[in-house]
This record gives C-alpha cells, structure tokens and sequence, in this order.
C-alpha cells in the first residue's frame, strides 16, 4: 500500500499539468504573503461572434479571482477588448491530479472495509458480553459457558486489536494525500472559463497579456542575525520561501516579492458625529479574557532554487509597498522554493542591558542606524551570538534605528541586594510617618575583556504632594528618565563593579500608603 502511494505521487510529479492542459504558463508572479498577482501570455484562436465581434477563451485556475482580470491585446494591435464574461467549469486533471484522485478512492474504499470489519468484531463482543446475563441449571455447565464467553471474547478483542493498526496507517495515508492534493491544486474543483470579446479587423488568432490575482499561494520571510560584539557588527541574511498551488508547474517564471499587500479600499471612512451628553449611569462586571497569542510556524520542506549563479535580489521602492526584483526561477506546484533575498553587514554598538530589580541576567542589545529607510516585513528569524543560536522568534523593521536582543550573557550579572529597610524612624515632629530603603548592586563581568553595561533600576515616584522622596545614589545616575534611573558603566575584563542606592520617605502619620511593588 505505500508502495502505490509513493506510485502515486511519481506518477503526478510526471504528469503534472502536461502540454495538453488547457492553461498557459505565467511568465511573472508578484508574490504577497497570502496571493500572488500572475501575469500570463498565450496565443488564443479567435471565432467569429458577428461582423464586428470575435472571441477567445481562456482557462485560469480556480482559486483566481475573475474580479481582478485584466486582459490587453499584444498582437494584432487592431484589435481592442470589449468585454470578458466568466463562469465556473470542472476542473480538466484527468492526467494530472486525476492518479492521486484515483489512489485516493481506493484507500477510503479501504478505509470504509476495515472500518465495516470493526464494526462486525464489536458486534460479536457484545454478543458474548450479553451472554453472561443467561441463566444456566448446574455449576458445571456455568463454568462450561463462562469458559466459552471469555475464549470468544479473547478472540474477538484481539481481532479488533489486528484491524485497528492498519486503519490507522489507512487513516493517515489518506489525510497525506490530502493535503499534498491540497498544496498541489488548492481546494477548489473548479476552473474559470473566460470568454474575451474583441472588436476590430478579423483575424485567425491573437496574443492576449492578462494578468489576475490568485489565492492559495503567497511567501514569507526567514531571517538569520548573528551578533558579533567584538567585531560591532551583526550580520544579517535575509531568505524568502516562496509557495504556490495552483496545480501547474511554474517553468522560469520571473518572480517578484512585494511586501504588503496593495490595499482595496478607495474611498475614505465617514467621520462620526461628536457628541458631548450627559454620561448614562450604569453597572457593568469587568471580565478578563485571554488573548491569543499568535504563533509562527516555520515552513518545513524548502527545496532550493535548482539554477545556480542566482542574481541578488534588486530592491524597487514602489509609492505604498517594496518590490523584490527575484528574477527567473521554476517553481512546481505544491512546493515551496527557499531563495536569498539579501545579506548584509551591519554596524552596531552592543551593550549590556541589567535590570537587577527583575533578575540578575544580563541582556545583549545591539543599537543599529541605518543611512536610509529600511522595511524589513514580518518574519521569523534565528539568534545567533559568534555562531551558536541563542532562539527564534518574529522579526520585523520599519525606519532607520533598531534595537535588537540576543538573549542573556550567562558571563555578566548584575545582583541587587537588599541591604537595609526600616520604618517609623523618630523625626522632629511626632506626626511624621518615615520609610527608609538601601539596596547595593553588584555588576561582575566573566568575559576576558570590558563591556558596556547599561542599568536600569526603577524611580519612585509620589502621587501625593504629601509625599517626600529623597533619593542618594553612588555614583550618580547618568540618566534620568520619566520612570527609570539610567547607568551607563564599563566594566574592565573579570572585573567588579558597585552600585550603591537609598530611597528616604516622609508622609504625614495618619496618611495611609500604598508602598508599591518594590518595599
């Protein structure tokens, strides 16, 4: 049974769309991440409508949009169009997709047997379970029947057990087949018959460029950052996978990558009356929903680009969107080609973002500046730190600056440690509420040579004019910022260095205070 199923699949990727098939090939596809624009030529006959009218047919895919065609006539130019009409028709696979069809039937057909033999064995093993509620006269002939209800039974369950391991792997075939059905020619058994009506001199055929949006195919981005502090600089490679099912091999296709996808909507929204009234009173109940947090899947099974010498990739800077200039490559339907789109060399300042207040690790952050804009879509991109990965997650990149993380220095720490706390301390005046806090950070660097280290410890702050903070700092902060107070430091190789914090408050006694996270 594999054997024929692997049959199957040698036999499509031979048949795949022949001469025969009534569509023609792209010659270009500007890819989006969920469509693909397609522009095709082909030499159609023309058949007389009326004395003034002709017309030719086309067949594109099923998952086309017929909306989105546009059609000009390359040759003879005395012709113009005057209309397209469309309609759905069966899709033509018989010597394409018509063998894994085929192979297909058979195996739900197998299915169906194996499911009908299950069935029967369970019937079977409830016949006997019931028997155990029949009466009996003597002992002996209870012991007699018991033994004749479990040998039956025994044999029943381990005929069930026999049956259910194929259809298992039956079950699993079919859903391979599937789906490589599926990712082949889509979901659709359908094509679009178009009819184009042409106006002019008659003429036995002509060449028509038509162009449509198509479904079911689309790429997205795989990036690779490998971060090199000693060097400053991150080296970045930038890889596009690239799929289609529309059920025809693609043979030197120049293909495009644009970034977003253009936006269908022409005019602008209405603008809402404001109106200022009285609030309505009300009682609600908060409720607490989870979010879903999106996952990105990595594409398994990218082949490579079969022509070698590929072209980089050229930037065009379209006025909504970026177009990769690819160039010529052959995709087959159902495949997934991976090809380099860019890879670049780009000059950082690293440091070493701590945060002690929130744990001991040290974060690698590199701060790039780009001369000009760069619009880097949605991905999912590799870390690497000199080589060695450090994880995945989503990338992306808009404008000029940059801030990127590679993960904790397992070599650098910074350690807050609570040194002294105290509360109710005597002042002058007996009505005077006191809180005190020392904290000291130890920052110790394991690498054999100096880093930056950027700290960030929390500032507090009054909500209350009442309220009297007096903070002391050793040394001093570099920065101050609306909620953080900012060190800049260098630490020599194996070195040690101190950070040593105070925070005093004083509030009236009989105010009542809410200490915050941090007391």
């Amino acid at each position: 049974m594999k054997r024929l199923f692997l049959a199957a699949i040698t036999v499509l990727s031979v048949y795949l769309f022949s001469a025969g098939t009534l569509c023609s090939a792209p010659v270009e596809a500007t890819f989006y991440p969920q469509a693909a624009q397609v522009r095709e030529v082909k030499k159609v006959s023309l058949k007389k409508v009326d004395a003034l009218t002709q017309q030719a047919i086309l067949i594109i895919p099923g998952q086309a949009d017929p909306d989105t065609l546009t059609t000009k006539i390359t040759s003879p130019t005395s012709l113009t169009v005057v209309d397209q009409r469309w309609r759905q028709i069966v899709r033509q696979d018989e010597d394409t997709v018509q063998p894994l069809k085929k192979k297909l039937t058979e195996l739900k057909k197998e299915q169906q047997r194996l499911q009908g033999d299950i069935k029967a064995v369970e019937t079977q093993i409830q016949f006997w379970q019931l028997q155990t509620k029949a009466k009996v006269k003597t002992v002996n002939d209870a012991g007699n029947f018991s033994t004749a209800i479990g040998r039956n039974i025994k044999k029943m369950v381990q005929e069930k057990l026999a049956l259910e391991t194929p259809l298992e792997e039956v079950t699993k075939k079919i859903k391979e087949l599937q789906e490589a059905l599926n990712a082949i020619a889509g979901k659709k058994e359908t094509s679009w018959e178009v009819t184009i009506y042409l106006a002019g001199p008659p003429a036995a055929e002509a060449t028509l460029t038509y162009s449509y949006t198509l479904t079911g195919c689309g790429w997205s981005s795989l990036y690779r950052l490998e971060a090199q502090p000693l060097s400053k600089r991150i080296r970045f490679t930038w890889d596009a996978e690239i799929w289609q099912s529309s059920g025809q091999d693609w043979r030197n296709v120049n293909i495009r990558l644009a970034t977003l996808q253009p936006r269908t909507q022409i005019a602008p929204p209405d603008i809402p009356p404001w109106i200022i009234k009285p609030r309505e009173r009300f009682l609600y109940r908060e409720q607490k929903s989870a979010r879903a947090t999106p996952m990105m899947r990595e594409a398994a099974g990218a082949s490579d680009d079969e022509a070698s010498g590929v072209a980089v990739p050229v930037l065009n800077r379209e006025s909504t969107f970026h177009v990769w200039e690819v160039g010529k490559r052959s995709l087959g339907a159902g495949q997934r080609l991976r090809t380099a789109v860019r890879e670049e060399v780009w000059p950082v300042e690293f440091i070493y973002l701590a945060r002690p207040s929130q744990g001991e690790q040290a974060f690698v952050r590199g701060n790039v500046q780009f001369q000009e804009d760069k619009e880097i879509p949605e991905g999912t991109a590799s870390f690497l730190i000199d080589g060695a990965l450090v994880g995945k997650r989503p990338f992306s990149f808009s404008g000029r600056e940059a801030t990127v993380y590679f993960g904790i220095d397992p070599l650098i720490r910074a350690a807050s440690l609570l040194t002294a706390k105290a509360s109710g301390e005597k002042t002058l005046f007996a009505d005077k509420q006191t809180h005190r806090w020392e904290w000291r950070i130890d920052i110790s660097n394991g690498r054999n040579h100096p880093v930056q280290i950027r700290l960030e410890e929390p500032l507090p702050q009054a909500r209350d004019e009442r309220i009297q903070l007096t903070l002391k700092s050793d040394p001093e902060a570099s920065e101050k910022a609306v909620h953080n107070l900012i060190w800049n430091i260098e630490v020599p190789a194996g070195g040690k260095k101190q950070v040593l914090n105070s925070v005093t408050l004083e509030a009236p006694k009989n105010l009542p205070l809410d200490l915050g996270w941090r007391r």
